[in-house]
C-alpha cells in the first residue's frame, strides 16, 4: 500500500496505515485468549465497515488549525477515493457536537462543514468541521482536563467529537496522577507483560528494556483496563531507530499477576518516520454497556481513524476508516 501525505488543511494523522503497513505495523487481536503470550491472527473488518450507526453519522478529530476551532470530519463509510465528498452532509450541519478529552466531556459546539481547500493533484483530505458557539462543560471546570498527545488536542483540550447524545465517555486517567510509588509499580508490571509477548521478532530491539511513555486507566462497573504506550530505542547517530508498542491490558490494578493483554500493536522504524498511535477516547454508545476505544496515529503523512470494542476480556478492531492523504 502506498504512503499518503495529508493535505495542507490538516495536521497529518494516521491510524493503522503506514508506508509499509505489512512490515511496520503488526496488530494482534488476542480474541478470547487470556494468556498474554498467546497470539492469534487479527481479523480486521474491511475499511469503512463495522461502524455502529448508534455512534452517529461521523466523528471529528482536532487536526485542523491546531484543533482550536476546527477539525477533520471523518465519515465512517467513506473509501480512500471518497474521503473528501461532502454530498449528503447538508443535514449534518444541524447537529450539535460534544467535545471530549480523554478524561471528560469538556464542551459543546455547533457545526458547519467545508470542503478541504488547496489540495494538490493526487491528494485527498477529509471535509473540514468548523466549530462555533463553543461552550465548556461544567464537568471540565478545574478538573485537570487531559490534553497530552501529539496533534490530537488543541488549546481547547479535546481529542474527539461526536454528535451530541450519541456516546458517553469512560474516563481515562493518566498514571501521572498516581503516587510515585504506585505509578512506578504500574510501569514495572506493564513492562513485564510487554516483555512476555511472543511477536518480538525485530532483532534490533530484542532484549532491550521497555520504557512506559504514557498509560491511562479506565474503569466501568467491574471492568478495569489500562491503555499504554511503551518505547524501545537504538540511538544510532545517523539513523536512530525506535519501536513503539501499544497495549490494552485487562485486569484490576490491585492484582497485576492476573492481568492479561487484550490487544496490542507493534510498530518500528526510523525515529523521525515512525507511525505512532494514540488512544483518543474510551466511551460507550448510548444505552449500551460495551466499552469502545478510539485510536489515532500521527506519522506526519496521513489521516485515518479506527475503533476497538471490548466484549468480556477480548478486544477487537470493530471499524477502520479510509485513509486521506497524497500518493507519493
Amino acid at each position: 500500500m502506498s504512503s499518503r501525505v495529508a493535505g495542507s488543511a490538516v495536521v497529518a494523522v494516521a491510524l493503522f496505515a503506514a508506508c509499509d503497513r505489512a512490515q511496520t505495523v503488526v496488530p494482534v487481536d488476542s480474541g478470547a485468549t487470556s494468556s498474554p503470550g498467546a497470539a492469534n491472527d487479527s481479523v480486521r473488518p474491511p475499511v469503512g465497515t463495522g461502524w455502529d450507526a448508534a455512534a452517529g453519522p461521523f466523528l471529528v478529530l482536532p487536526t485542523v488549525d491546531g484543533g482550536q476551532e476546527a477539525g477533520s470530519l471523518v465519515r465512517p463509510d467513506a473509501t480512500d477515493l471518497t474521503v473528501g465528498d461532502t454530498s449528503g452532509l447538508g443535514a449534518a450541519a444541524s447537529n450539535r457536537l460534544e467535545l471530549f478529552s480523554r478524561g471528560a466531556l469538556i464542551g459543546e459546539a455547533t457545526l458547519s462543514i467545508e470542503k478541504a481547500a488547496g489540495l494538490d493533484s493526487g491528494c485527498t483530505a477529509w471535509p473540514i468541521a468548523r466549530l462555533g458557539g463553543m461552550a465548556r462543560s461544567g464537568l471540565a471546570q478545574g478538573a485537570g482536563v487531559v490534553t497530552a498527545g501529539a496533534n490530537f488536542s488543541g488549546s481547547h483540550g479535546w481529542t474527539a467529537a461526536f454528535v451530541k447524545g450519541r456516546v458517553t465517555h469512560v474516563p481515562l486517567d493518566s498514571i501521572e496522577g498516581l503516587s510515585s510509588r504506585d505509578s512506578a509499580s504500574l510501569a514495572i508490571n506493564i513492562s513485564r507483560l510487554a516483555s512476555g509477548l511472543t511477536d518480538d521478532t525485530v532483532a534490533t530491539f530484542r532484549g532491550l528494556p521497555f520504557v512506559v511513555l504514557r498509560a491511562y486507566r479506565g474503569k466501568l462497573a467491574d471492568q478495569s483496563f489500562v491503555v499504554t504506550t511503551l518505547v524501545r530505542r537504538v540511538n544510532q547517530e545517523d539513523a536512530p531507530r525506535e519501536e513503539r508498542l501499544v497495549m490494552v491490558i485487562d485486569g484490576d490494578l490491585a492484582t497485576p499477576a492476573a492481568w492479561s493483554i487484550g490487544w496490542h500493536e507493534r510498530a518500528s522504524g526510523n525515529e523521525d518516520e515512525l507511525v505512532v498511535s494514540e488512544p483518543l477516547l474510551a466511551f460507550q454508545l448510548a444505552g449500551r454497556s460495551r466499552v469502545h476505544l478510539l485510536f489515532g496515529r500521527d506519522d506526519g503523512e496521513a489521516l485515518s481513524a479506527a475503533m476497538l470494542v471490548r466484549a468480556g476480556t477480548a478486544w477487537k478492531i470493530l471499524w477502520e476508516s479510509a485513509l486521506a492523504g497524497c500518493d507519493r
